[in-house]
């Protein structure tokens, strides 16, 4: 180093890193001559830098090695580890043997390499050991306490001087109780710099040597294991539908949704977006098919039925009439919203609700957990999978109920929207539920699951004459988007609560209680912070993906929860969490897309698509 003129400071630490104002990066550090053992001289040689590296020491890589058996020593004099009593036919050479210059290295490998071939050949004969004469490598005490008290002995845990002294003052004498008890060496280094400071620490404050205190044990993983290795074999269980099989002969691409599959379109996957568009204009303009099966499917029976789920849900459900629906939002205690779905009363005491795909089985149990302790009398049972179920929706779908149903009255005063209606196809016995999730006039029929391939067929046939087409997931899901229907979990995240997406009217002021309604009663006292709200782009600007950060000024103000080209609206349509300031309808605001683009949404009223709900009241 001193041949290349590089100064070298011997003896010498350094006491103290300066910093910029503001503690953004180091300017200098301060550096001071040893005196004695952890003291330094008062006269301070500052040097300018930008950048400080450390060396804590040399310390062996000894984990495995006692994870096989071996003991790990040290010699106090020399400031060094060793390794003994290792298992037969293992055999060590370098830096973990004790030995560091190169020569010796050289040698001790040669040795090492004797023993292991008289080993492999039974050959008793062991190599004369070599006793090599090396320089020390660590200095007996490179530990300076500074009276700003920032000495770190673990820089993963931030961890200083005092916290392992503090330790042993506490009576944690054993070097594995400070470990617990400060978290020294539990970092990403897993005690690679810290295990020697700590003990010597443990060692000096407890009047022992490092060679009686030890160092923490070593315990695998050694290094750090990929969630990959250690996952076990490629295993994604599914669901499929009962009618899954005719899905694919008719050329769906599959995609999942929960724990089910469930088709996202029909048709070549290279024409995505055409054969979507083609979906949603055949229901808009026909009558399309689509299997809801994966809805969760819930019977509640019992004389306090009613009672129960005026409890579960935010909505009235004590007075509502038998032959009728009503949508149903669920809140956790903290007002946040977990689930929607409908609810439907087939009679007095037999209400059979249903939940999204994938939070049926949390909202079964939170049913099963509140009635522990309310003790009403009801039965609560999840028959998701003893239904399977399909939705026909569009402009012709009564013609098509009309020509299989031959026990219900599907007219506009018989069979009203949200109306519940118990009938027959072919004999098998069905649940009509009149709803509206696409806009569009539409029934959803549930029925035994193991007819639903036949069903499927018989439907498909009957709407022959009427233009039906089955469609998918994505086609739905633009569908509701254009009414303004929001989805759970898309719509809203662990903190959204009703007053933010506009579902105040789902939630029944003047019942008593409900699950969250003390949190919802708190937080509609209080100022909104953000809101859920629709807007529209040109169809000739960049559309605005799922997540992409909706902005005001430079500070980010909410997120895009849904955006999609509308085939029906001919433009740009989407659903986004704003500010209360951008939330007016006509105002604009902000959208950073992909590449850092700056495009700007307009606020407007929901729904998009039939404001005034005639679709779905047609006579």
């Amino acid at each position: 180093m001193e041949q290349n003129k590089i100064p070298c400071y011997f003896n010498s630490t350094v006491y103290e890193a300066l910093h910029s104002k503001g503690m953004l990066h180091v300017t200098s550090i301060d550096v001071r001559q040893i005196t004695a053992e952890g003291q330094v001289s008062e006269h301070a040689h500052y040097l300018k830098c930008d950048v400080l590296a450390m060396s804590s020491g040399y310390m062996p890589v000894y984990q495995l090695l006692c994870q096989a058996g071996g003991k790990l020593s040290y010699n106090d004099t020399q400031a060094q580890f060793s390794i003994s009593g290792l298992v037969e036919g293992l055999h060590i050479a370098g830096s973990v043997n004790g030995v560091h210059a190169l020569e010796n290295v050289l040698a001790d490998a040669a040795q090492s390499a004797k023993n292991a071939i008289h080993a492999i050949l039974n050959d008793t004969h062991q190599v004369d050991k070599i006793t090599f004469k090396e320089a020390a490598v660590n200095y007996p005490w490179p530990i300076f306490e500074h009276p700003k008290g920032k000495e770190f002995v673990d820089y993963d845990e931030d961890l200083q001087i005092k916290d392992i002294i503090n330790a042993t003052k506490s009576g944690y004498r054993d070097v594995q109780l400070v470990k617990r008890f400060s978290t020294v060496g539990m970092g990403p280094s897993q005690g690679r710099h810290s295990a020697l400071p700590t003990a010597r620490l443990v060692a000096k404050h407890t009047d022992r040597s490092v060679s009686e205190t030890g160092v923490t044990t070593a315990r695998p993983p050694f290094t750090a294991e990929k969630l990959a290795h250690i996952a076990g074999r490629g295993f994604d269980p599914y669901r499929q539908t009962a009618m899954h099989r005719r899905h694919l002969e008719l050329g769906a691409k599959m995609m999942p949704a929960g724990n089910w599959q469930r088709p996202a379109f029909y048709g070549n996957p290279e024409q995505r977006l055409e054969n979507i568009e083609r979906e949603v204009l055949n229901v808009r303009k026909n009558v399309g098919i689509i299997d809801v099966s994966t809805l969760g499917g819930l019977e509640i029976r019992g004389t306090d039925s009613a009672e129960f789920l005026n409890r579960m849900y935010t909505f009235a459900f004590a007075k509502l009439p038998v032959g009728k629906t009503r949508y149903a939002v669920m809140a956790a205690e903290d007002g946040v919203i977990i689930d929607d779905g409908v609810a439907g009363r087939l009679s007095d005491n037999h209400f059979y609700v249903t939940a999204t795909t994938s939070g049926v089985d949390r909202i079964y149990q939170q049913m099963l957990k509140w009635n522990v302790q309310w003790r009403l009398n009801v039965d609560i049972t999840n028959v998701t999978s003893a239904f399977t179920a399909v939705n026909i929706a569009g402009p012709n779908s009564r013609k098509v109920m009309e020509k299989v149903c031959h026990d219900v009255d599907f007219s506009n005063e018989a069979f009203p929207y949200l109306g519940l209606r118990l009938g027959t196809i072919q004999g098998i016995p069905v649940r009509l539920l009149r709803v509206g999730f696409v806009g569009e006039l539409g029934y959803e029929i549930h029925y035994p699951a193991r007819y639903g391939e036949f069903l499927w067929d018989h439907l498909i046939g009957a709407g022959q004459e009427f233009q039906i087409q089955p469609f998918g997931v994505e086609a739905q899901r633009l569908l509701r988007l254009e009414k303004g229907h929001i989805i759970i979990s898309q719509e809203t995240d662990g903190m959204t609560h009703p007053l933010e997406c506009d579902l105040g009217w789902a939630v029944a002021k003047s019942k008593p209680w409900f699950v969250g309604k003390r949190s919802i009663d708190i937080l509609s006292k209080q100022p909104l912070k953000r809101k859920l709200v629709s807007f529209v782009l040109d169809k000739q600007q960049t559309q605005p993906l799922e997540g992409h950060i909706v902005l005001n000024d430079e500070n980010i103000t909410g997120n895009i929860t849904s955006c999609e080209f509308s085939p029906t609206l001919d433009q740009i349509i989407g659903m986004a969490y704003v500010s209360i300031e951008q939330s007016e309808v006509g105002q604009q605001f902000p959208i950073r897309v992909e590449k850092g683009e700056i495009v700007y949404g307009t606020v407007v009223k929901a729904p998009f698509y039939d404001p005034e709900g005639v679709r779905q009241e047609v006579a």
